[in-house]
């Protein structure tokens, strides 16, 4: 099993960690256009996983051929949010880092499953999607699995909600507990006010889509994917409950019940597509 990230700064090289302490594979790449800091995350990262017990290949750089062969490819390349800032305020400037890192995809790894990570996620799902013509099956993103996360941190106990539609401001809770969407709405901002980024959260959401992909699972998580009739919707990625495995999108779940959340959740995003071309 080999494993890519685009993009090693703070999110990708913690993903990346979580990924080799928790997971058998084989080999790890990360590709950067930083190319020293993606050479010195993997040496790191190899120090760090003879010290596991658990040695493997890791290599780094900003050569794209090192994605090659890639089974899963996890891509947080981007700017990141900062004080004050929406995730849709991100969507030109990593618009344009999408369609770059999507013609290197396209030329190297059409067999791989690709992980999504870069804000505004869902728009980023599609246009990774349109611009490499891969299957939408293949193409993930990874949004929902955090804001739910965060939901169960903030109600300290159990819960059967999922947050679904979009990563934003568009987001909504299917089940219980809906009475808490604006404080999973609000969730993130906080943590950047406080140190600048979120990190821990969005690697360890990664690792288990990773995971559920790695290990064929099946796992039912909340995931960005591109629709193509369900629910109604055709032309947005958006957060639904998917079945996920080793080829990535195994089965879309669709429940009645959230219809109509999620078609308003996705009208502000087919806007912003719209907005920049798609």
């Amino acid at each position: 099993m080999k494993v890519g990230f685009i993009g090693a700064g703070r999110v990708g090289s913690t993903a990346a960690y979580t990924l080799i302490n928790n997971l058998e594979i084989d080999e790890l790449v990360l590709v950067d256009i930083l190319e020293e800091l993606a050479k010195g995350e993997a040496l790191d990262l190899l120090h760090a996983s003879y010290a596991l017990d658990k040695p493997i290949e890791i290599r780094g750089g900003a050569d794209y051929s090192l994605i090659e062969g890639c089974d899963l490819i996890v891509v947080t390349a981007g700017v990141p949010r900062k004080p004050g800032m929406s995730r849709l305020d991100l969507l030109q400037k990593n618009a344009g880092i999408m369609r770059a890192v999507a013609k290197e995809l396209g030329q190297r790894c059409r067999g791989s499953v690709v992980l999504v990570v870069t804000n505004p996620v869902d728009l980023m799902t599609y246009i990774l999607w349109r611009e490499t013509g891969f299957p939408r099956e293949r193409v993930i993103g990874m949004g929902g699995v955090l804001d739910t996360s965060r939901l169960k941190s903030i109600v300290r106990r159990p819960t059967h909600g999922l947050v679904l539609g979009e990563h934003g401001d568009g987001m909504f809770i299917f089940g219980e507990d809906k009475g808490f969407e604006e404080a999973v709405r609000r969730a993130a901002m906080e943590v950047i006010e406080r140190k600048g980024a979120t990190i821990f959260g969005p690697a360890a959401s990664i690792y288990r889509m990773a995971k559920a992909i790695v290990t064929d699972s099946r796992e039912i998580l909340p995931a960005s994917i591109v629709l193509d009739g369900e629910y109604g919707l055709r032309g947005v990625a958006i957060g639904v409950p998917a079945k996920l495995g080793r080829s990535g999108v195994i089965e879309i779940i669709e429940f009645e019940e959230i219809r109509e959340d999620l078609s308003r959740s996705a009208l502000k995003l087919s806007e912003k597509l719209r907005e920049i071309g798609y």
